[in-house]
């Protein structure tokens, strides 16, 4: 605010979310000094803004929203209409306080200078590429410069003296500016605003900003206005919007499209691990599986990423205790903690925590906070995740020994794509997702995540807080026992190496398998084999795997059928159980899970 009181400002762009006083609430001060009430406030906020909120933005003064993350095209191509609109107002000013001038010296009796005056505001006003004009009280054109005459196509003789109406302006638009002439009349007050206009040039986009024109008592004699064509800025922002949107579609395109590669590499280490008894391919087995589990993750982060600025996240949220949400994210980075010889501690404060949650996404919110302690934390350091109750919020504390983060960096911790300081080797991997994704996720959730460090070397802490639930019934989940019934199950995927390797591997684990690579060998193939459980590819040339499982339920519904998708957001698995499937897997399948869902199977 001091800034604010001494200097002059084109626009401000205000953070909704601040401590101490929400932008709201400065807004409404910019609002209350006479000198500030007409600068223009975009506010900025790194969540999703509701109606209601985007009215509460309005009403306070605000005259936009951008979203974080921040487009930088498009941010500087608003604030270069609102510094233009900002110069044509000071302009207009300039041109107000010289009319006052203009009048105190006609009543000077310095008539001839004043006309010399007005003809040189005549011939700036013809020449300017804006539309200049203004209108009397009784909302009819006193004045219009050659700008505007080209455009409506008239003379200044057949425009002066005629309303918007009458100039061929549609009847809204006319009783637009009509009642933007009755308010400015009331209000003293400017208005800006947009609005297209079809005139000599076509349709066209335009920017006008209107202000009154005061007479010497401080009435309003009339309402003067400048336009400004701002169709390519338009049309700027609208190609901006959709490269935005096909980044996030090749984002979620490409995760997905990984996946197919990823799946038979992770069946191939699979099968390694279990046939092999030479002690060097089993450990290579390993690697093949650890690396394969990184991409996966990072396929995972992208397809979040996408997922998140489409709008398209879903929580499903349920009483759950954070506990079990760290134990199965400890769970997660496990191995990746062992291969590093880190040092895990896990302590938790009194009884269970109870929140109101969606149980996978708080779990990723925890593994990707450990994961970025692990990947920056030496080799026998240590970590330590300590969960509490404090200020009647559940906190989810990680902290590590790490190298600590420097305090230029603390601003952007949860900012997309931001990464430290790597080495060259980039031992540390990431795409510098995860972060963002946590914060997206866990103010989703109702909670916020911080991030601090006492510099570099010094380790960090990240604390994710949430509501405490008011609800502490937390559903328990039964243990499934592992179940050694063997099955004939059918795998049916246009990639060979995937069905290939995810046959052969389920053929070491005792199993009667066949693969297939079309949906119309699959539908024959169960009349022949007759199998207990399908594993089905969703997306299959020709027929996709929603059709084939509603054809093989329609004949058998007895059996078991498994989608197999590289998608796998909530909205997705709704679509696969609407189509029929019994249960839906992300490529690529982990092993593990693959063995529970054929023990569930086996209870059907």
């Amino acid at each position: 605010m001091h800034h604010l009181l001494k200097h002059d400002f084109a626009a401000v762009l205000l953070d909704v979310n601040m401590p101490g006083m929400d932008g709201f609430e400065v807004a409404r001060l910019i609002r209350e000094r006479p000198r500030l009430e007409r600068t223009p406030i975009i506010f900025v906020t790194g969540v999703e803004v509701s109606a209601l909120e985007h009215l509460k933005g309005y009403e306070v003064g605000a005259i936009d929203y951008i979203s974080v993350p921040i487009v930088p095209e498009i941010l500087r191509s608003k604030i270069a209409v609102l510094c233009e609109l900002h110069q044509r107002h000071r302009e207009l000013d300039e041109l107000n306080r010289a009319l006052k001038e203009a009048r105190l010296e006609l009543d000077s009796k310095h008539a001839s200078e004043l006309a010399n005056q007005k003809q040189m505001f005549e011939a700036v006003l013809a020449n300017t590429p804006d539309l200049a004009y203004v209108w009397g009280l009784d909302h009819r054109f006193v004045y219009a410069n050659e700008g505007l005459l080209k455009l409506w196509g008239k003379t200044s003789a057949e425009a002066i003296g005629k309303n918007c109406l009458e100039l061929g302006y549609e009847p809204w638009h006319a009783e637009l500016h009509g009642r933007e002439i009755d308010q400015i009349i009331a209000t003293k007050k400017p208005i800006r605003g947009e609005v297209p206009f079809t005139g000599a040039f076509g349709l066209r986009h335009y920017d006008y900003l209107l202000v009154p024109v005061l007479g010497a008592n401080g009435d309003v004699v009339a309402v003067a206005g400048t336009t400004r064509d701002i169709t390519e800025h338009k049309q700027l922002e609208e190609a901006l919007r959709q490269s935005d949107r096909r980044k996030d579609e090749f984002i979620a395109m490409l995760a997905h499209e990984l996946r197919n590669p990823v799946a038979p590499i992770r069946n191939a280490a699979e099968i390694l691990a279990q046939v092999s008894t030479d002690e060097r391919l089993v450990g290579l087995a390993g690697v093949l599986k650890r690396q394969t589990g990184q991409l996966s993750r990072l396929l995972d982060d992208l397809l979040e990423v996408a997922r998140i600025t489409q709008g398209r996240i879903e929580l499903r949220p349920e009483t759950v205790a954070i506990q079990v949400c760290v134990q199965m994210a400890v769970e997660a980075v496990e191995p990746m903690i062992k291969e590093r010889h880190q040092q895990l501690s896990v302590t938790r404060e009194g009884l269970s925590i109870f929140v109101s949650a969606d149980k996978a996404r708080l779990t990723q919110c925890i593994v990707n906070v450990l994961t970025n302690a692990s990947k920056f934390t030496p080799e026998r350091g240590g970590i330590s995740v300590n969960t509490r109750v404090e200020g009647g919020e559940a906190i989810i504390e990680v902290a590590d020994t790490g190298i600590g983060i420097s305090a230029e960096l603390l601003p952007q911790l949860f900012d997309l794509f931001v990464q430290g300081p790597r080495s060259l080797d980039r031992a540390e991997g990431g795409l510098g997702i995860g972060l963002s994704v946590c914060k997206q996720l866990t103010e989703m959730h109702g909670g916020h995540i911080t991030g601090s460090s006492e510099g570099a070397g010094r380790g960090a802490t990240f604390a994710i807080h949430l509501p405490i639930a008011t609800d502490i019934a937390a559903p328990r989940e039964p243990l499934l026992e592992e179940i050694k019934t063997k099955r004939a199950i059918l795998v049916v995927d246009d990639n060979t190496d995937a069905a290939d390797s995810t046959a052969t591997l389920l053929e070491v684990d005792g199993h009667n398998v066949k693969a297939v690579y079309t949906p119309e060998a699959g539908l024959a193939e169960i009349e022949i084999f007759k199998p207990d459980l399908v594993l089905l590819d969703i997306g299959l040339p020709r027929m996709t795997g929603y059709e084939v499982v509603r054809r093989i339920k329609a004949a058998h519904p007895s059996i078991f059928v498994v989608a197999l998708s590289g998608y796998g957001s909530p909205e997705d698995r709704e679509r696969a159980k609407v189509a029929g499937f019994d249960a839906h897997l992300v490529k690529p399948v982990d092993f593990d899970v693959l063995r529970q869902l054929l023990n569930r199977a086996c209870l059907i």
